[in-house]
């Protein structure tokens, strides 16, 4: 009698294949780490550095986890601190759906810089300002999620803080969105720029100079190019691209 056959469900990379992906992104990360962003001052080629590391990072989390994985940054105007420059990964709960692992610390960027949101509604901009130098997330403008302060390590939705995020799925591929009605989606794009608090306005951050600005689109599948302010239209020497594809 011959015994059924077994499905075998896989989710996931095996350490051996996460051990390869790891090694590769490090040979990767140093071919274009003395190409990063030619303009906008050392504090802006370390934040541009560090982001791409940790958008690298949460993609391997997906895919070892096989579960949703997010890179987070605050965009809660009540922490003033944290707006548009604390990032932390999270990943998904294996059993509630509505809950995320935190996965190591909360990190900043370099003092000085933020991220741009995703237009100029809470931040001030000069006149001259490129429309394209704005963030693109894995969400929609009103698609931010709301968490909770994290609790034994995990982060329970509703309530809490409010961030923009970046989300690879359970295969490790982006999260791209769409823009209304379109089925085209829009290829996530984070835009980095040195800023400063603004005090007494109903902005928190202004953005004074059109050059200090630099960022990273992503590709579905893992490739991207990093980007300097000629990207949007603002002098500098254009971008340059890494490994991969859509």
């Amino acid at each position: 009698m011959v015994s059924p056959k077994r499905k075998v469900e896989r989710r996931g990379f095996t350490l051996m294949e996460l051990m390869i992906v790891l090694a590769v992104m490090g040979v990767m990360m140093g071919m274009i780490g003395f190409s990063l962003s030619g303009g906008g001052g050392a504090a802006l080629q370390a934040s541009q550095r560090q982001l791409l590391g940790l958008v690298q990072q949460t993609r391997a989390k997906a895919a070892l986890y096989g579960r949703p994985a997010r890179l987070i940054v605050s965009n809660d105007e009540q922490d003033e601190e944290k707006f548009y420059r604390c990032l932390e990964i999270v990943v998904q709960d294996a059993n509630e759906t509505n809950q995320w692992v935190v996965q190591g610390e909360e990190k900043y960027l370099e003092d000085g810089v933020y991220l741009l949101p995703y237009d100029d509604s809470k931040v001030a901009t000069p006149d001259d300002w490129s429309d394209l130098a704005y963030s693109v997330w894995s969400h929609d403008e009103q698609g931010s999620m709301k968490l909770k302060d994290s609790f034994k390590g995990v982060r329970t939705e509703g309530g809490g803080q409010a961030f923009s995020y970046l989300e690879f799925n359970a295969e490790g591929n982006l999260v791209c969105p769409h823009e209304g009605d379109s089925s085209t989606p829009s290829y996530p794009m984070l835009v980095l720029a040195n800023g400063s608090p603004s005090p007494g306005s109903d902005k928190l951050l202004r953005f004074d100079d059109v050059n200090s600005v630099s960022g990273i689109l992503l590709r579905r599948f893992g490739g991207f190019a990093v980007l300097d302010s000629s990207d949007f239209g603002i002098g500098g020497r254009g971008g340059s691209s890494g490994s991969g594809g859509y």
